[in-house]
């Protein structure tokens, strides 16, 4: 694939991928609570956009999401259909960013295109973001973490890690625009860091941390502290439940391992789980042998594929575990597992799930049909994801036609037809 054109109908196929196994989920209503003041947010920055322009704090508040929200809301209105289809040829770009990045970094065609399909068909990761408008959160901010590494880690391939090459520059100003996105300056400099040092020889021996990555490392705690001054949040409710270091540090890595686990085995306590088929629940009902055995086979795989595996495998074992630990820091026992935080994390899940299929496939090159066997891998994960997208797709159509939706609904359309009458930013729609 070293043509343009095969880029582009790789690109084009992997669209045609998540429209095809997304479809019902474009017409999916409006569901999720959070949406409704999404729009009502939307609606507002309409009509105030002057003041968006002018005031310091916007410059550090997501400033692109609130843009690229207000675009949406312009063309869509409160309408569903389209914000949805945005979230779809979002994840169509980032499957073909992980397709470069990969490529690039093994290189193996056909490894690079089985990982990135299995990443379009939500494996590890499950569709959940792309479910609701808030969805374009997470996916704008994968965007530009992508963008940011391949167009960095290419820098560092093809122009010997140079400052002023055109990649660098254009790495740099994506870096600076994920940051005003989300503040995950510093997982982007973990992963650049772990491709430097896994990659030391094939980067000529250069440093792991020479003065291209002291300015991306400048940049970052410039935006972070400039997003701890300006950013225009709300105060955030106190903590009803404190724990002592210890304990923090020690459900920190048992969420670690919970999340980790989500990508294998996706089951926890919910509605969604209560109405499932009695097999699922009998499975259910051995979770805690089941996790105990997934997280075991997950320390020992990252153990020995750290020390023995390649240097591409490393950096995504280490990719995985740097890309979910932000969102693993807890400070109560009870905090909740969210699968759509797993967007980023599951790539690594991906690239070495496909990296053991092709290597496997590789080693029974002999056989005509046998060597075929390994596919059962990635296509049982398949299975499990379509599973899941299927059952929340049906599970959110119906919470979209409960009473509690249907009010919050009609009180949308009220506050904004109120707003329009008498504008006041600080009216919100009521969460429940």
């Amino acid at each position: 694939m070293k043509k343009p054109w095969n880029h582009l109908s790789f690109l084009l196929l992997l669209q045609l991928v998540v429209f095809v196994t997304y479809w019902r989920v474009a017409a999916l209503p409006l569901w999720n609570a959070l949406d409704f003041e999404l729009l009502y947010d939307a609606h507002v920055l309409s009509a105030n956009l002057s003041d968006f322009f002018t005031h310091l704090g916007t410059a550090f508040s997501q400033p692109l999401l609130r843009l690229g929200l207000l675009f949406e809301y312009r063309l869509f209105g409160i309408e569903p259909a389209g914000y949805l289809v945005i979230n779809l040829v979002l994840h169509g770009l980032n499957a073909f960013i992980v397709y470069l990045l990969v490529y690039m970094l093994f290189p193996r065609e056909r490894l690079a295109m089985l990982a990135s399909l299995l990443f379009a068909l939500s494996v590890g990761h499950y569709g959940k973001t792309l479910m609701n408008i808030s969805g374009i959160e997470p996916l704008m901010l994968a965007f530009f973490y992508l963008m940011v590494l391949y167009a960095l880690i290419r820098n560092d391939f093809h122009h010997g890690g140079r400052v002023w090459s055109w990649w660098y520059l254009f790495g740099l100003t994506v870096y600076v625009l994920a940051g005003l996105t989300r503040p995950v300056s510093f997982s982007i400099l973990g992963s650049l860091l772990a491709y430097r040092f896994f990659f030391y020889k094939e980067r000529g021996g250069r440093g792991v941390f020479p003065g291209s990555l002291i300015i991306v490392s400048i940049v970052g705690l410039l935006i972070f502290i400039a997003q701890q001054i300006w950013w225009d949040q709300e105060p955030r409710p106190e903590a009803t439940e404190s724990m002592d270091p210890f304990l923090t540090v020690w459900y920190t890595v048992k969420t670690l391992f919970r999340y980790l686990n989500l990508m294998v085995f996706p089951l926890q306590v919910s509605s969604m789980l209560d109405s499932s088929h009695p097999f699922i629940q009998f499975i259910y009902e051995w979770r805690v042998l089941v996790r105990t055995m997934v997280a075991l086979g997950i320390i020992s795989f990252s153990f020995f594929g750290l020390v023995f595996g390649g240097k591409s495998v490393r950096f995504f074992i280490t990719w995985t575990y740097i890309t979910v630990l932000p969102f693993t820091i807890v400070t109560t026992a009870s905090d909740w597992l969210n699968i759509q935080y797993l967007y980023l994390a599951s790539i690594g899940f991906c690239v070495i799930l496909a990296s053991g299929t092709v290597g496997c496939i590789g080693l029974l090159q002999a056989h005509r049909w046998r060597r075929l066997a390994p596919l059962a891998a990635p296509l049982l994960f398949v299975m499990i994801s379509q599973t899941v997208v299927l059952r929340l797709t049906t599970q959110n159509r119906g919470r979209a036609k409960s009473l509690q939706v249907m009010e919050l609904r009609a009180a949308l359309v009220e506050q904004i037809e109120g707003y329009e009458a008498h504008p006041d930013p600080a009216r919100k729609i009521p969460s429940n």
